[in-house]
């Protein structure tokens, strides 16, 4: 993927998150397509891709929310940085370990986002953690799992890579 068409990409992920997600909100929890898109090119460029395209996504999201400024570009600068670092010792990577591997995200991305904004009020940080991150977090790994087999489904990828037979290691 070239610098143009992951600006493209991080720019309509923002774009979709704030406009569209809230059409399929459950109980006021929307999936966060944002951590999916910084975990997703994360893994696959690694650690410093993941770190400037979480700079950028979260810079996009604070520009839009000037009382948070800051917050999402820490946490989405980390997390895109943890993803890489991850995506680069995965030993068996494909769907198994993607949907975990995405709840496991935005709970590390809020864990980081709630510290700052609640400003270490352990109550507030507790209610805000349960009540909004883990819901979004299992809504996230579903989304993203149905979005990946999805795509696959239409570029005619396959999920998981095929294990050589024979002679092998």
């Amino acid at each position: 993927m070239n610098s143009l068409r992951l600006g493209l990409v991080v720019f309509l992920a923002v774009v979709v998150q704030i406009a569209a997600i809230n059409r399929i909100s459950l109980f006021g929890i929307r999936p966060d397509l944002t951590v999916l898109v910084v975990v997703s090119v994360a893994l696959r460029r690694g650690s410093l891709t993941g770190t400037l395209v979480g700079f950028l996504v979260g810079l996009l999201q604070d520009l839009l929310v000037p009382s948070t400024l800051g917050m999402n570009m820490l946490a989405k600068s980390i997390l895109g940085f943890a993803a890489g670092r991850l995506g680069q010792n995965l030993a068996v990577p494909g769907l198994p370990l993607y949907g975990p591997l995405l709840a496991l995200a935005v709970i590390f991305h809020d864990w980081i986002y709630l510290l700052a904004y609640t400003s270490l009020d352990p109550g507030r940080f507790l209610r805000l953690f349960v009540m909004r991150s883990l819901p979004t977090a299992l809504y996230t790994a579903v989304a993203g799992v149905i979005l990946l087999l999805l795509a696959a489904w239409l570029g005619g990828a396959r999920l998981i890579p095929r294990q050589e037979s024979g002679g092998g290691r």
